[in-house]
């Protein structure tokens, strides 16, 4: 269970600066608030029971209360982010202004990217929102602090305005799972993003998961679409491309980092999946 927010409080902001490798040590879900993430710095893979995405630094990450969510590290990036938690509550009058499908909309398919512009709009805002919540806590500034926190409630619906009408869908790399994800399979996905880099054996992950080798085959590849050695290449393949794009490591050493044996394999691999070699790939998001 993600932590409630503070007892009598419908709002709250935090800034946060984490390791590279810190990691949600379960699955979560929030009972009493909808979250916002801001992410600064760092890459993250977020996975939930219906799909797996990742965050980059622009990116809003969206959360409706009982979603159940995970996050791990995607790059060696420090993680930077705001993130805000509000009650529905708290948010009642704008959902009664603007109707309840802007919400959905919000929260519905997190998470959601931005132009530069709108980025650095949404992002100096949330700073806004942080500095005012911290002087509406001051209690010392008495009638100060009750306009910081009637300002704070502005600066939330104005975010939640921009967010609507201007994130982008940033879904496109997501993974949708083709049945909802039992916890299991969940661990199993948790495992593989925690190993990748690792020699892993679908008989080391099927006895974690309390299942014989060839019910949880059939089950893995029910529930995200793919075969256990497809999807685990695939994960593979996906923080290579992420290397490719943040490092200027070579493809040799790139391929033994993300647990290749051999740098041919993986450059094979990585042509079947995306169409191009992973030097392509490279020199194309860099033009």
């Amino acid at each position: 269970m993600a932590l409630p927010l503070p007892q009598g409080k419908q709002f709250m902001i935090t800034y946060r600066n984490l390791p590279g490798d810190f990691e949600m040590p379960s699955m979560e879900v929030a009972s009493d608030h909808y979250s916002l993430g801001f992410i600064i710095c760092g890459d993250r893979k977020v996975i939930t029971p219906t799909m797996t995405y990742y965050l980059h630094p622009g990116y809003i990450n969206a959360l409706a209360p009982f979603v159940y969510h995970r996050t791990v590290p995607a790059s060696r990036e420090h993680y930077e982010n705001y993130l805000i938690k509000f009650s529905p509550e708290y948010a009642k009058n704008f959902i009664s202004a603007v109707g309840p499908q802007v919400m959905d909309n919000i929260f519905n398919e997190p998470p959601k990217k931005f132009s530069a512009a709108d980025e650095k709009e949404l992002f100096t805002l949330a700073g806004m929102l942080l500095r005012t919540y911290e002087r509406s806590e001051d209690e010392s500034l008495g009638e100060h602090s009750a306009t910081a926190s009637f300002r704070c409630r502005h600066l939330l619906y104005s975010i939640l305005s921009l967010i609507n009408d201007r994130g982008i869908s940033a879904l496109d790399s997501a993974a949708r799972h083709s049945l909802s994800l039992s916890e299991p399979i969940l661990e199993a996905v948790y495992y593989i993003e925690k190993n990748y880099s690792r020699p892993v054996k679908i008989e080391d992950v099927a006895a974690i998961c309390g299942y014989s080798v060839s019910y949880f085959s059939k089950l893995f590849s029910a529930q995200l679409g793919r075969p256990f050695s497809e999807y685990l290449c695939l994960t593979r393949l996906k923080h290579v491309q992420n290397l490719l794009l943040s490092t200027d490591m070579s493809v040799m050493d790139i391929s033994l980092e993300c647990g290749f044996s051999y740098p041919g394999n993986m450059t094979a691999s990585f042509k079947k999946e995306f169409n191009m070699t992973p030097l392509q790939f490279r020199k194309k998001k860099s033009t």
